[in-house]
Parts: structure tokens; sequence; C-alpha cells
């Protein structure tokens, strides 16, 4: 599936990378922990620490199956299958995150658990009512057309189940242009960043009722302070920069303008499928 967003995301030598990052802690695929490689795979502001925060929104049992929309590297799957013991399907259109996030899930013993696709997530070849519940985070931002995604996800979510979205959404000013490249998108024309409400419309006309939308401010200011911190140091290879790649230091000091002009701010939002 070759495109602009996953041109952006490709890296032939990805998974060279995450193991040349391992022996900088010191580590191998064979003693490497879930919890070490977290802060490489958690794509997202506020990293794992928003992931303990927003996943029990789900209210994951370990019966269920779950459904991880635009996946990566699978970190939040693996999170998620490794804390509630849940099955969990990941799907991502790019080819070297789901390759590379195989061979992470073989290292920490959890292939039985998790399943990463290389798939269009708004086209996932799922059955109707497969699906306990489903997230995203960090997805959002480069999908224009956001109504068939939340119709292509209440479709394989069985009724009465859950969907949280955790998205990079406009801030207080939603009409000055984002500086790129950004973490998502290199230049504007495969970033679609909405103000909540577009969600919220989008969420709505799908079928889906909407339990709760609100800004996690608390989390991304932890965030952003930290990563103001880091301001001109090398960042640590155990970080989102090896995935990123080159330019990763421009990325997020466009991100961290981003948030301190108040462009942006990462919203959380539970839907829930009736039934």
């Amino acid at each position: 599936m070759p495109g602009p967003v996953s041109d952006h995301y490709n890296s032939i030598d990805l998974l060279s990378r995450i193991e040349r990052a391992l022996g900088t802690i010191d580590r191998t695929p064979d003693t490497v922990t879930i919890e070490e490689i977290a802060p490489l795979e958690e794509f997202h502001i506020g990293a794992r620490a928003a992931t303990a925060a927003l996943i029990p929104k789900l209210e994951l049992k370990s019966s269920h199956r779950a459904l991880d929309v635009g996946c990566a590297t699978g970190g939040v799957s693996r999170y998620a299958a490794n804390r509630y013991g849940c099955a969990v399907d990941g799907v991502d259109l790019t080819a070297t995150f789901i390759e590379a996030g195989k061979t992470i899930s073989s290292w920490l013993n959890l292939t039985s658990k998790v399943r990463l696709h290389h798939r269009n997530a708004a086209e996932t070849d799922f059955e109707d009512d497969t699906f306990d519940c489903a997230w995203m985070f960090h997805v959002g931002m480069n999908i224009e057309h956001k109504g068939e995604l939340f119709s292509e996800v209440k479709r394989v979510v069985k009724p009465g189940g859950r969907f949280l979205i955790y998205d990079i959404m406009r801030g207080r000013d939603a009409s000055t242009p984002l500086r790129f490249p950004m973490p998502w998108a290199s230049e504007g024309s495969i970033s679609f960043v909405e103000p909540v409400e577009t969600y919220e419309d989008g969420l709505e006309a799908a079928g889906f009722a909407i339990h709760s939308s609100v800004p996690q401010s608390d989390i991304a200011g932890a965030f952003f302070e930290r990563l103001a911190e880091q301001t001109g140091k090398k960042p640590s290879a155990i970080s989102t920069a090896t995935l990123m790649g080159d330019g990763a230091g421009e990325k997020s000091a466009n991100l961290l303008a981003a948030w301190q002009a108040e462009q942006i701010m990462p919203t959380a939002i539970l839907a829930k499928v009736p039934g």
C-alpha cells in the first residue's frame, strides 16, 4: 500500500536501528523487556504514561478481542495484551512498522496475543462485529475522510463495544497553519489535524454515541515540559526519535512550538456502539 503517508513513515532499516538502540541500554532482543522498549514504541504525546491512563477507559478483559487502528510497531497493542490478557489485532499502512512490530512481539513472547496486519484502517477486511472494542492513538492526523474510518470501525466492533480515540486536534488557535515537518507529516498535504467537533460529528454520523470528550492538557503539559528540557540535546536512541529517523529534532521542535502557541490540543474521545 505505497503512498505519501506510508512513505513518510517507512524506513527500510527500521528493525536494524531498533536493535542498535537496544545496545545503548545494554539489552538484546533476548533480554529487553516490554517496559524498556516502550519509550521507543509509544509514538504519541505522553507515551506510556498516556497509554496507561487512557486504555482503562475501554474496560478490557482477558476474554476480549481488540482492534488497534494505526498500530505502528504495536506498542499499545502489546501493552494491552500484556496488562489485560486480551487478544489484539493491529492494522497499519506502513509495512516496515508491521514487520518490525511482529519481530518485537516475538522478542517479548506475545505473538499468541498480538497479531499485526499491513492493512488500510478504512478497509480492514475483518468481518462485521469481530471486536469487543477498538482504539486509535495519534492516527486521525493522517486521515482526511475521518467519517469513512469511523464507519469501518463501527462495522467491525460489536454492539455495546467501546472506541477510544486519542489524537492531536486543533487547539485554541485553530486557524494559524502548522509548521512542517511534524512527526506525522513531512508537509501539509498529508496532515489533517481537525477540531474536536469534526471528530464528534463524524462519530455520530457513523452511528456511535459519544460518552466523553476530554482535552488531555495534563498529560500533554508534562510531556512537553520534558520535551522542552531536551531541546538542543541529542535524543536517546530508546525514544521515538528512532521511529522518526532523519529530522526527528526538527519535527519535535515544530510539535513543541505548536503546543506552546496553543495550535494543538491532544484530546481523548470515548464513544460506544449502541446496543
